[in-house]
């Protein structure tokens, strides 16, 4: 059992202490001991909860026998129990699972949104989880039960509030184990293309653009990449023909400062294009600082 249920069996032994003034028969107690759960996992840990809870009271069960019918939750749901009935209650389920009999969730009391909306997402996960988180489903059920049942004691009303949180966090971990979160999506992968650039008329790497080339080397190592393509590019502001050579120096400035950076100069192909490629479109004659520029690719 949970932490949590092993302080609301604190709670309700002491609670049944203050109410009652004296022991009465445990019939269905005795049967606990003598009893062998067979059925499916799921209800051999129902088994294990309730006959926890049950024992939790001592020998408070009432010989007045069960309250309900607990293989199908109780019709009167509103009904005030005492603490021996209770007992009873919890027992009686707990045999009733060891016998492998479906033992449903207590019906919500009438009126009671939030008991009706908790069993609606219980029977939901109860689903699923049955089968394949026994005892988290078990233990899910077990604090729903003590939620509803223990509020119909007066003296054990501490007790339920303490179930209900406990089911709060029971609930909230069984349907996380059986949706759980997808995965996160991949790390995008490292860019492959650099761009550095250049002032109107120059091929001079400023100090800056020896950092992206760096950057560039640093991930051509770590990823595996053996070959590294330069381009060369110039803005519309030149002739086509001095921008076409331009274009060219730019490119093999960047090739020899990846080689001085550690780049094989084998690996790298170097071309310019000139005005013919634009970043930003533009006329004829106009100084677009984003086109005067080279791509550094990194090739598989």
């Amino acid at each position: 059992m949970t932490l949590a249920l092993s302080r609301i069996g604190r709670i309700a032994v002491v609670a049944a202490a203050l109410a009652l003034s004296g022991c009465v028969g445990n019939g269905l107690l005795d049967d606990l001991d003598q009893a062998q759960p067979t059925g499916s996992d799921f209800s051999k840990e129902l088994f294990k909860d309730y006959s926890y809870l049950a024992r939790s009271f001592g020998d408070a069960g009432d010989s007045a026998g069960t309250a309900f019918d607990s293989s199908s939750g109780s019709d009167d749901s509103d009904m005030s129990m005492d603490v021996g009935d209770l007992v009873n209650a919890y027992a009686q389920k707990a045999l009733d699972s060891a016998q492998g009999q479906e033992v449903l969730p207590e019906q919500a009391p009438d009126g009671n949104a939030d008991a009706a909306t908790m069993r609606d997402r219980l029977l939901k996960a109860l689903e699923d989880g049955r089968g394949k988180f026994p005892a988290d489903a078990a233990r899910a059920q077990v604090q729903y039960d003590c939620w509803i049942l223990n509020a119909r004691v007066d003296s054990l009303r501490g007790a339920s509030a303490q179930c209900r949180r406990g089911l709060d966090a029971a609930l909230s971990q069984l349907e996380h184990e059986l949706n759980p979160a997808p995965p996160a999506p991949p790390a995008p992968p490292p860019a492959t293309d650099y761009q550095v650039y250049f002032d109107l008329n120059s091929w001079d790497l400023k100090a800056e653009q020896l950092t992206t080339l760096q950057q560039a080397i640093s991930t051509a190592r770590a990823g595996g990449q053996s070959r590294i393509t330069i381009v060369g590019h110039t803005d519309t502001s030149g002739s086509a023909g001095y921008n076409q050579r331009l274009s060219v120096k730019r490119a093999n400035v960047v090739e020899e400062a990846l080689v001085d950076l550690g780049a094989r100069r084998e690996a790298i192909s170097v071309s310019g294009v000139g005005e013919s490629d634009l970043a930003v479109q533009t006329g004829d004659g106009v100084k677009e600082p984003k086109n005067r520029r080279a791509v550094v690719t990194l090739v598989p």
